[in-house]
């Protein structure tokens, strides 16, 4: 377990490289009032519609792990009370909540979520340009292009996600090209779903400007 204070960066690091963790979130001095348990994955931790965010500053801390049960061990031994279970990705038996549309696969559900979560990381923090590529989503996901290229023609079919760059339209498995998510996919993450299209579309611009 580690815990996170005054570190934003290396926070967000830590979510973006253990998406199979869980984050407790917590005050520096944690109570039962705040104590809630997220999967690494849950936008509700790591996105955010303001520049502005206070993930480990001010009153706010991060406890993680890959652990689940090491956090709750640790939240009865701060606060003396079990952590509150996301609703937004925990059900109530604890176990992950479903992921995005109803209708998505496992894998295509994986494959939105990364892109996701690094097209946020991009957008909250721009000192590194946006560069994700088939490829590297598959090597994330331990998988080939091939073994992704149906995932992603589904996603892209759908509406959520778009290539941009060297790959044929339509053909991922060449691994070129960057992907990112469209305004329908960005509106699945609640911090944009009160934006309009055109804010959207505009954040989105910011990914594929020209160096």
């Amino acid at each position: 377990m580690i815990l996170f204070l005054d570190e934003e960066r290396a926070y967000l690091y830590w979510v973006a490289h253990h998406r199979a963790g869980f984050v407790l979130d917590c005050f520096r001095k944690p109570t039962k009032g705040r104590l809630v348990l997220h999967q690494a994955t849950c936008p509700e931790i790591k996105t955010s519609a303001s520049k502005r965010t206070h993930w480990t500053t001010g009153r706010h801390m991060k406890a993680c792990s890959i652990d689940r049960e090491a956090l709750i061990a640790w939240a009865g031994e701060q606060a003396h009370a079990e952590p509150v279970l996301c609703a937004t990705c925990l059900s109530a038996n604890g176990l992950p909540a479903a992921e995005g549309p109803a209708h998505l696969s496992r894998l295509e559900s994986d494959v939105l979520t990364f892109v996701l979560e690094v097209a946020s990381l991009h957008l909250d923090d721009r000192d590194a340009s946006y560069r994700l590529t088939v490829s590297k989503t598959a090597q994330c996901l331990s998988k080939t292009p091939g073994q992704l290229n149906a995932a992603l023609s589904r996603l892209a079919g759908a509406g959520l996600l778009k290539l941009i760059g060297k790959s044929k339209p339509g053909d991922f498995s060449a691994g070129g090209g960057r992907l990112l998510p469209t305004v329908a996919a960005m509106k699945t993450l609640p911090s944009y779903q009160g934006a309009s299209d055109a804010e959207i579309e505009a954040e989105l611009a910011l990914l594929v400007e020209e160096d």
